[in-house]
């Protein structure tokens, strides 16, 4: 027994460690030898025309490379109205990364990219082997490093890879702690945790709430009521200034103090009498008379929205359930809803494949596909219940880590459920939903027996 506890909780097995280092790698050279063999890809910008090489443009690529253009061009202040309407974290990111080399900027982000995915998976999958998990850590690392749509998003122009291995890091650092039970260390790894949340809403605020609050349950488990207030203090503090320079950027070129404009507009989309909680390019919104600047015109616009699902309970539960179905939908199909058109897997996708004749139209968007695809969507979110269900039933540091992923899962699907439902917003939190998954499937496999180690229970 107690060799089995030295095993789980106080080392890592040297086998393992060296196994995920090498798959880790092998994945890495893989994705960089089918980035590289990207074709160039042309682009009107607002400055003129960009040619981006060895990675693929995302939903919102238009916007980023304009930003990026701008920042380019201008520096930093760049008063390009999309800087400020949308966040300008992640454009900044480009900018920031031709300190390597203007010309290959795009190659630098696509290897960047991947090689923070590849470190991200293979860090929570070690610190997962330290623990009881550890007869699950392979199937979780495989399932993770191979989903086609996540792991080929690292070569996407977007924010969602890099969100989604942010989700991985924090969690990971909050395993690697409740592990070691360093006091000196945990000021450090707290520290690291809140510098990557504070990244991760720098290039989309909405995730700020799920960082900010696993960091608050650890910080509150690890240390007491006593000293948590000034342990949450520091936390903020370094978390909050990466959106604050956003803020403040804002501020210097036009006068808003606010990280972005589109929050009202947003979540104006997913409202109103005639909307169906996804994206549309007419006959949605609730009535809302503006005045003042663009943030204050944003602010009223959230105000009229909450307003109006107060008012109308019967039609925000009707548009919630529209939102989820679209936040949890697949990728392509009949049940699909979102801006994933660009998502790599369907260039090569079988299903997508079907779709090039009529008879294919016509088994993949019938009865027979709406079958599948809700099979699919429900499939989905049981596996990753019961993995949860499986690692509460532990009643030990796992189910501990099992309520941070499911806590920092529900808040990104909650957030959608205010503003627009779409498959593309859960991306961020896809490593740790696979993670539930992967215990589930697994658990299933085995019968419904859990392939736990014997450890001590969380303290």
């Amino acid at each position: 027994m107690a060799s089995k506890v030295k095993l789980a909780y106080k080392s890592s097995n040297k086998k393992i460690l060296q196994s995920l280092l090498y798959w880790s790698c092998a994945f890495f050279v893989v994705k960089m030898i089918i980035a590289f063999n990207i074709s160039p890809y042309g682009f009107q910008a607002e400055g003129g025309p960009l040619v981006i090489d060895n990675i693929l443009p995302g939903a919102d690529a238009e916007a980023y490379f304009n930003g990026y253009q701008s920042l380019l061009n201008d520096g930093v202040y760049s008063k390009n109205g999309i800087l400020n309407y949308w966040p300008a974290g992640y454009p900044l990111i480009i900018y920031f990364l031709t300190v390597l080399g203007e010309n290959w900027v795009f190659t630098t982000l696509s290897i960047f990219q991947t090689l923070i995915f590849s470190f991200s998976t293979f860090f929570f999958s070690a610190q997962l082997a330290r623990t009881r998990l550890l007869k699950y850590t392979f199937f979780i690392f495989f399932l993770i490093s191979i989903n086609p749509t996540l792991s080929a998003s690292s070569f996407v122009i977007g924010y969602e890879s890099l969100t989604a291995s942010g989700f991985l890091l924090t969690l990971g650092l909050i395993v690697k702690d409740f592990v070691e039970k360093n006091k000196n260390k945990f000021i450090i790894y707290l520290t690291l945790s809140s510098i990557v949340v504070g990244l991760m809403s720098f290039m989309q605020p909405r995730l700020i709430v799920a960082g900010l609050v696993l960091n608050l349950l650890w910080i509150i488990t690890r240390s007491g009521l006593k000293k948590a207030p000034i342990l949450v203090a520091v936390s903020l503090l370094v978390s909050l200034f990466f959106p604050a320079t956003l803020i403040y950027r804002n501020n210097e070129v036009i006068n808003v103090k606010s990280i972005s404009t589109n929050l009202g507009v947003t979540m104006n989309i997913g409202a109103g009498d005639t909307a169906t909680g996804g994206y549309m390019k007419e006959g949605f919104g609730v009535p809302c008379e503006l005045s003042g600047t663009p943030n204050e015109q944003d602010n009223q616009r959230v105000r009229c929205v909450l307003g109006w699902y107060v008012s109308n309970p019967s039609k925000a539960v009707k548009l919630f359930y529209n939102k989820s179905v679209f936040f949890w939908s697949p990728w392509f199909g009949p049940v699909a809803n979102g801006t994933m058109a660009r998502n790599p897997w369907l260039t090569i996708s079988p299903i997508k494949g079907m779709t090039s004749t009529q008879d294919g139209i016509n088994l993949v968007y019938g009865n027979f596909g709406k079958v599948i695809s809700w099979l699919w969507l429900i499939g989905g979110l049981g596996l990753m219940f019961y993995g949860y269900r499986t690692l509460w039933n532990q009643k030990s540091l796992e189910r501990f880590i099992a309520n941070l992923a499911m806590l920092a899962i529900s808040f990104n699907w909650l957030i959608s459920l205010i503003s627009i439902g779409d498959h593309r917003f859960r991306i961020p939190i896809m490593g740790l939903s696979l993670f539930l998954q992967a215990v589930g499937l697994r658990t299933l496999f085995r019968g419904g027996k859990a392939a736990m180690v014997d450890g001590p229970a969380l303290r």
